[in-house]
């Protein structure tokens, strides 16, 4: 008897396991985040690294926003030195996506970047559905973005509400020893006076109308004339040469000042941090 008891129970038992191990297989199947139920009105933030840059360039910063809660680390974008793009996660639709975009050729032109970009904006609009996002680029990333928003008119890409640049040198950069030490040809676009950086003057009617633009630019050595002052890359000049090309009233900058705003330190400059929550997703000072 005791036998008997013993596997009724046991087959209870089974029966009680095997019915939870379904529901819980069920729930994660529904729930998993592939497409937004409503991604219209969805506004995904989309960040690009800039010259040799990649998944470091903002995956600190990214990982601090999902840390505060502004946002959630959704989808990264990575595109091949061919221009094919492909893309690993999804967009739900009850969080603050935030896209990482990963060029294999870091080095690359503005022109072909600027190509890339179009490339990666069709498929997230086409394959995603998203309508709407916000750019984030930091160095070359907010050359790419901004002349993206140059060649955006057409149907097909998500309308973009705001652009952020860091430290974004559209005058070129004058540092004679950058060019020594690096190369490739993102090196012939980066220079002062360049024809890549020119075209960008040149068409500035061509800029999106319609995007709130942050120009962020470091100063690490304030007690220097204004024109001196510099990321100990980029000068402050350079960065807010942006506002030459962006629709009148739709442009606004901030200088952060201290050793920490370097060139690269900026993305992991808390005060940037604070400054791009505000900016994007109006999160205000504790």
């Amino acid at each position: 008897m005791t036998s008997r008891f013993f596997i009724k129970n046991k087959k209870l038992l089974s029966i009680v396991i095997t019915s939870l191990l379904l529901g819980l297989a069920i729930f994660f199947v529904q729930s998993k985040p592939t497409r937004s139920e409503n991604s219209s009105e969805l506004i995904p933030t989309i960040f690009v690294h800039g010259f040799k840059g990649g998944p470091m360039s903002f995956g600190n910063m990214i990982d601090r926003f999902q840390d505060s809660n502004w946002g959630s680390k959704r989808m990264i974008v990575y595109v091949r030195s061919d221009g094919k793009v492909s893309v690993r996660g999804g967009i739900p639709h009850n969080m603050n996506p935030l896209i990482q975009v990963l060029f294999e050729d870091d080095r690359a032109s503005i022109e072909d970047q600027t190509v890339w970009m179009q490339r990666v904006m069709s498929t997230l609009y086409e394959k995603h559905g998203i309508k709407k996002a916000n750019l984030v680029g930091h160095s070359m990333g907010g050359l790419a973005s901004a002349s993206f928003l140059m060649e955006n008119q057409k149907e097909g890409y998500p309308t973009i509400h705001k652009l952020a640049v860091i430290a974004s040198p559209f005058e070129g950069i004058s540092k004679e020893e950058y060019f020594k030490n690096n190369s490739g040809p993102a090196t012939l676009d980066l220079r002062p006076g360049s024809a890549a950086l020119q075209k960008l003057f040149d068409h500035n009617d061509d800029f999106d109308q319609e995007v709130e633009v942050l120009a962020i630019a470091g100063v690490i050595n304030p007690q220097a004339p204004e024109k001196e002052q510099w990321d100990g890359l980029v000068h402050t000049s350079s960065v807010q040469s942006l506002s030459k090309i962006v629709p009148f009233g739709k442009y606004k900058e901030h200088m952060v000042y201290g050793k920490a705003a370097t060139h690269s330190g900026l993305h992991e400059h808390p005060e940037v941090d604070q400054l791009l929550g505000e900016f994007l997703w109006n999160i205000q000072s504790p």
